[in-house]
C-alpha cells in the first residue's frame, strides 16, 4: 500500500514536472553563483511550489526549504546553507513549507484528512557549507554543529518529527544516500575554484 507520504510526494512531482532536479541544481547557490553539493541524483525543487490557500487572491510564494525528498512513509525538507545562518530564516522557511503542503494537499489530495496530515512523518534537515576555518577540525565543527541543532530542536513535534543540522561532510554523504534510496554514493563538495572535494560511501 502505498504511503500517504508517497501519495503526495508523487502529486508533487506529477504537478511539478519541471521541479525533478539534481542535488548540484538543488543545492547551487544563486547568491553567490557558485556550487555547494555535486551530484546527478534527484530530488524536488520545493522552491517551485506556491501557497495554494483559499485566503490569498492569487497563489502566493512563500519562503521554503529548498527541497523535498520522500523516503517510504517518510518526508524529509532538506535546506542547503551556503553561507550565514539565519535562525529566524531557518524556522520560518519550515513553517511555511509546511503550510503550504497542507494546501496542496487540500486542493489536489482531498483524500488525505487533516488528522492523517497531522500524523505524517516530517523531517527538517539544514546541510550547512562547513566553515573554512574548521575544515580541518572535525572537533570544532561538531561543536558549532551542535550549537546550531538546537535552533531547531524545540519544532520538533509539532510541525515536524525530527530535525538535524550539519555541515559533516561524512554525515552529508550518508543523509544524502540515504534519501536517494542508497542511489547515491558519492559527491563532490565544491569548496572554490580549483578546490573540489570528493566523499564517497
Amino acid at each position: 500500500m502505498t504511503s500517504n507520504a508517497q501519495l503526495i510526494y508523487d502529486k508533487l512531482a506529477a504537478h511539478f514536472p519541471h521541479a525533478l532536479k539534481t542535488i548540484t541544481e538543488l543545492s547551487y547557490n544563486d547568491g553567490g553563483k557558485r556550487n555547494f553539493i555535486v551530484s546527478d541524483e534527484i530530488g524536488f525543487d520545493y522552491d517551485q511550489v506556491q501557497n495554494c490557500s483559499p485566503c490569498y487572491e492569487a497563489h502566493q510564494k512563500e519562503k521554503s526549504p529548498d527541497a523535498l525528498f520522500c523516503v517510504g512513509d517518510k518526508l524529509y525538507f532538506i535546506e542547503f546553507k551556503d553561507g550565514k545562518h539565519d535562525k529566524n530564516d531557518i524556522r520560518l522557511k519550515i513553517h511555511e513549507g509546511v503550510t503550504t503542503l497542507y494546501m496542496f494537499v487540500r486542493e489536489h489530495l482531498p483524500v488525505i484528512t487533516r488528522a492523517e496530515f497531522v500524523e505524517l512523518d516530517i523531517n527538517y534537515a539544514v546541510i550547512a557549507r562547513r566553515d573554512a576555518r574548521h575544515r580541518e577540525s572535525s572537533f570544532q565543527a561538531a561543536l558549532i554543529d551542535t550549537s546550531r541543532k538546537y535552533n531547531l530542536k524545540n519544532i520538533e513535534g509539532l510541525l515536524v518529527k525530527n530535525t538535524r543540522f550539519t555541515s559533516d561532510p561524512s554525515l552529508i554523504l550518508n543523509l544524502l544516500h540515504k534519501l536517494t534510496l542508497t542511489k547515491l554514493t558519492s559527491i563532490q563538495i565544491f569548496e572554490g575554484p580549483g578546490d573540489t572535494q570528493t566523499f564517497s560511501i
